[in-house]
Formats: structure tokens, C-alpha cells, sequence
């Protein structure tokens, strides 16, 4: 059968309209969220091969296998940001301790995703209290106690501008792990002790890799009760990807 110009116009504004219904039927997602949901890796994913627990657990070895003259947590302006980084897939950026904000300036390899433990809390087998922990179970309750009292409203992060509010959800606790680091001048500051074991318990979000060029990357929260209540935290990165 051969359709008019009339037939076909028909036709189209049938599938036309066809198409307009199914659009408003289905949900709709803010762009602000798509924008988000495309920077960063969701909870529940196994970026690399590996969830987020596990992830955990490789950045605090990281942290604790670094000598504190270097270590770059401690680390106020971003000359240290690349020690200790591995070859591999993931870049480590850092948190900082409680006190005055800290704006760290680092250059990161293109295509390396980005780990940022945004607030976190470990209890292991070597420190004092309130972060000992005799056994697996007692640290993962120490560190699940203390981040408790962390305000999760209080957490922000934005990426080139881009709230992340996300980041408010992603609490991960890690499995039970061990860790070692130097004899003297280590992160715990412990002289004589050179390994422990340990549970963490953070806020923590990897973004996807950023594209070549100049970044910043802000984000900040607090305690409001238990241990560390009153304690907070903000952090600046300015990153350039090359």
C-alpha cells in the first residue's frame, strides 16, 4: 500500500506523541545528580576489582607505612602528596588532622581514579585509648563508636564546584587488617612498634579519573558527639592531572 504525505505525517505524530507519553512517565533525575553520579564510583561497586572496605584497608596501610616527616596527611601544602603512591590504578589524596584548614596543591597522573577518605577513624591492636582494640571485634565497635558521633549534615565535598552529596551516605567499615611501618618516626608514634592490626570505619569516595588540566577538589565535616566531639576539618586540593 503506498501512504500519502497525509499517512506519513500521521504516523510521525503518533510515534511523536508515543515517545512524549513514555519521557513523562518515566522518572525523572535532577541534572545536578547526573552531573554527580558521573564523578565518582557508587557505594556498593567494586572499583578495580576491589570494594571500598578493601580499598580502605590499602590507604590506611599506605598511611601507616610512611614515615611522618613525609607522611602526607600530615602534610600542610601538597609537596608530599606523591609519596608512597603505587603504580596502580588508584591515586590517594588525604584528609587532615583536626585544626586549621589545610590547602594542599599536587599534580596527579592522567587517568588515576582518586580515593578520598573524607573522615575517618581507625582503632588497632597498638594504640592507647579511645582507639584500642583487643580483638577484631572490639576495634570494629571502637571504630564504629567514635565515627558514630560524626556529623554526617556536617560533611561537604565538592568537585570544580560539583556538591557530591553522596558523599554523605558512603560510610564503609573495613574487614579486619595488618598493617606495618617504620620503627622510629612513624605515624602512630610509637617508637619500637613496626606492625599491628586494625579496623577503620570512614566516610570515604573515589572519583572516577579527571580529565587533564586544573582541579579543585574541597571538603570538610566534624564531630558533634562522643570521643571526638568538637573536632573538624576542611581541606583544599589544588590538583593539576598531567
Amino acid at each position: 500500500m503506498k501512504f500519502g504525505s497525509g499517512s506519513k505525517l500521521s504516523v510521525r505524530t503518533g510515534i511523536t506523541l508515543a515517545v512524549l507519553i513514555v519521557a513523562l512517565a518515566m522518572p525523572s533525575v535532577p541534572l545536578a545528580q547526573q552531573c554527580e553520579d558521573s564523578l565518582i564510583y557508587p557505594a556498593g561497586s567494586q572499583p578495580f576489582g576491589m570494594a571500598y572496605g578493601d580499598w580502605q584497608v590499602a590507604y590506611w596501610q599506605y598511611v601507616f607505612s610512611i614515615p611522618v616527616s613525609v607522611n602526607p596527611v600530615i602534610d600542610a601544602t601538597g609537596a608530599d602528596c606523591s609519596v608512597a603512591q603505587s603504580g596502580g590504578p588508584v591515586f590517594f589524596l588525604n584528609s587532615a588532622f583536626f585544626g586549621a584548614p589545610v590547602t594542599r596543591t599536587c599534580a596527579v597522573p592522567a587517568g588515576k581514579a582518586l580515593l578520598i577518605p573524607i573522615a575517618a577513624w581507625e582503632c588497632s591492636s597498638v594504640e592507647p585509648a579511645p582507639s584500642y582494640g583487643a580483638n577484631p571485634q572490639d576495634m570494629r565497635t571502637c571504630a564504629g563508636t567514635v565515627m558514630d558521633g560524626f556529623g554526617a549534615r556536617t560533611l561537604k565535598l565538592t568537585v570544580d564546584g560539583t556538591k557530591i552529596s553522596e558523599a554523605q551516605k558512603m560510610r564503609v567499615q573495613t574487614p579486619y587488617f595488618q598493617f606495618t611501618m617504620p620503627a622510629t618516626g612513624n605515624f602512630l608514634g610509637l617508637d619500637g612498634v613496626t606492625s599491628g592490626s586494625s579496623v577503620s570505619d570512614a566516610y570515604l569516595v573515589m572519583l572516577k579519573p579527571l580529565a587533564p588540566g586544573n582541579h579543585v577538589i574541597e571538603f570538610e565535616g566534624a564531630f558533634v558527639s562522643g570521643p571526638a566531639a568538637g573536632a573538624s576539618f576542611g581541606v583544599t586540593y589544588h590538583l593539576t592531572v598531567q
